[in-house]
């Protein structure tokens, strides 16, 4: 079982989250606290969570992702998805979910906002 990691890079109003390894029951604990914990502490409006190293995440990190893309939209935030790996294209695309989970772009490197 690989880990979860966690990286964050902070601009003026807007976090970029970079998660590397799998999302899964055994990491979605760490995610929700990570994530929450970056839009709890800081005044995040735009939050961005790059999954382009994420070599694996189920419906316990899709879940995760939907409670936050809902906290953030009570507070007037968006939550937006960037460089998305395969597995995660197909978990989003077999949900239904990536319409709703919108991704700013598919795979590639990170460009200014």
């Amino acid at each position: 079982m690989e880990s979860l990691n966690v990286t964050v890079e902070t601009e003026t109003r807007r976090t970029v989250a970079h998660l590397q390894g799998e999302i899964d029951l055994a990491t979605a604990e760490l995610l929700k606290k990570s994530l929450n914990t970056m839009i709890e502490h800081q005044s995040v409006s735009a939050l961005e969570v790059d999954l382009s190293q994420v070599s694996f995440i189920d419906c316990s990190g899709l879940r995760v992702l939907m409670a936050l893309k809902r906290s953030l939209q009570s507070r007037g935030g968006t939550l937006s998805l960037a460089h998305l790996s395969p597995s995660a294209e197909r978990l989003l695309a077999a949900a239904g979910l990536d319409d709703h989970l919108s991704a700013r772009e598919r795979r590639g490197p990170l460009t200014p906002a």
